[in-house]
């Protein structure tokens, strides 16, 4: 096989499992050519492999060009959404008040991919947002992105700001800040932060907006709304990661070994299911 892929690896590890699968099937992409060379060449029909069952399949899938429109539209999806991860997972700076946003550019992303033929995506958006829905979407992401100046300011302007943002940011301030005298300051300093008064609307602050992380924007910024500044802070320096969805692949091998690797998928998923929410009693 390497003598048709130029002496280049198909699997490119990466330090997680999502990486690894979105950029082994990008090398596939890269290698189409090479790889349909190969189940057509005459080395592939003087190779024993070439006659067993697996290699017949193998060859069939190769030449197929459903399997290939497959790659592409998996690669479509993926990739927006592998960025995504990896911000989350990124160590350069706290996400919490970029993944709310980061999901919407994601999808935006993935429709623009299909030229926004709705048909082509809508399957995977409804998978998107059930996840995002029942697992991913808190209050407190919602709170990070009314609190990151960088994007807060320009939704203000386009008036793009959904109310359910402004619900998981009341819920938010609800949760973490259980003084009712504090949340009503907060609300008043909301004020001064949402119309730029004071030193937020110094020209540093306006152009900080998109310099700086939003939490070293609020020590710097935010010295005349204490009790705001407080909340944000805290609110922003959260981390996030998807070590949740990393845990679900430690369960799949855990399950899908050796002696069980010709469970259906249905099978493996609910076998899956099981195992993990057990675990979580």
């Amino acid at each position: 096989m390497r003598k048709f892929t130029n002496e280049r690896n198909l699997v490119r590890p990466a330090k997680t499992r999502f990486p690894t699968a979105f950029l082994t099937l990008h090398s596939f992409y890269l290698q189409k050519k090479n790889l349909r060379k190969l189940v057509l060449s005459n080395e592939w029909k003087d190779n024993k492999y070439a006659k067993e069952a697996a290699g017949k399949e193998t060859a069939k899938v190769l030449i197929s060009p459903s399997f290939w429109n497959d790659v592409v539209r998996a690669l479509k999806v993926g990739g927006p959404l592998i960025r995504v991860l990896r911000m989350v997972n990124g160590e350069g700076k706290p996400p919490m008040g970029y993944l709310y946003e980061a999901m919407d550019r994601a999808k935006e992303s993935i429709a623009a991919s299909f030229e926004g033929d709705v048909r082509k995506y809508e399957k995977v958006f409804e998978i998107i947002d059930t996840r995002w829905d029942n697992q991913l979407h808190r209050p407190l992401h919602a709170a990070g992105h009314l609190l990151n100046p960088g994007l807060f300011y320009k939704n203000i302007r386009d008036e793009t700001l959904a109310s359910d943002v402004w619900i998981g940011y009341h819920a938010c301030l609800e949760k973490l800040v259980p003084n009712s005298t504090t949340i009503d300051q907060i609300g008043e300093e909301f004020g001064r932060y949402s119309q730029a008064e004071g030193l937020f609307g110094l020209s540093a602050a306006i152009r900080a907006r998109d310099i700086r992380s939003p939490v070293e924007w609020w020590k710097q910024f935010g010295h005349q709304t204490p009790n705001l500044q407080k909340f944000a802070i805290k609110v922003l320096s959260l981390t996030c990661s998807a070590s949740g969805c990393e845990r679900n692949w430690s369960v799949f091998e855990h399950i899908h070994s050796k002696k069980r690797n010709r469970l259906e998928l249905s099978r493996l998923n609910d076998l899956v299911y099981i195992k993990y929410n057990r675990t979580l009693r």
